[in-house]
């Protein structure tokens, strides 16, 4: 009787120590699966690539918001009476939309290259919001010439997006 008492007690405290032990690495695989699933959940988002090209580049000291998004013609021509130059004769011609399209004005302040440019690296659409990639370049037009308000207007093929976010990307 004392020997089997014994052996219940040994087999009792065996089980016990396996589950003090084994339970830690349960409860951590479990938190490691919730966050995979987790992240899998966030990755899903979709993210379309957006096809643009260049219009018009130009430095001019004019007040403009840091982007603006021209979806027909009189906009179009209400921009372009804003960066014409009145020392010139010849104004440079406005370009028409096309189906699917709309201009996107950037004029972006300018944090690391005061005498820069910029360069749109890359633009997608995530959620209706339209990010637009840019990095200020070196430019030794605009040094030499002290120029420092950089514009850029670009063809954008694809929706009207609600929203569209600048993000400077710094190497």
């Amino acid at each position: 009787m004392l020997f089997e008492t014994l052996i219940m007690k040994q087999g009792l405290l065996l089980i016990l120590s396996f589950l003090v032990f084994a339970s830690p690495y349960s409860c951590r695989n479990y938190s490691m699966q919730k966050k995979e699933i987790e992240s899998e959940v966030v990755m899903k988002v979709p993210q379309v690539m957006i096809d643009f090209s260049e219009v018009r580049r130009l430095n001019r000291d004019i007040i403009l918001n840091e982007y603006l998004m021209i979806t027909d013609f009189d906009q179009t021509v209400k921009l372009y009476s804003q960066l014409e130059d009145k020392r010139f004769s010849r104004s440079e011609p406005i370009p028409a939309l096309f189906e699917k399209d709309f201009f996107l004005m950037l004029k972006p302040k300018m944090k690391k290259e005061l005498y820069g440019d910029i360069e749109v690296t890359k633009m997608e659409i995530k959620n209706s919001v339209l990010n637009v990639y840019y990095k200020e370049i070196t430019n030794e037009e605009y040094l030499s010439e002290k120029q420092k308000n950089p514009i850029l207007i670009l063809r954008v093929n694809g929706e009207i997006p609600s929203s569209i976010k600048l993000m400077n990307i710094t190497e």
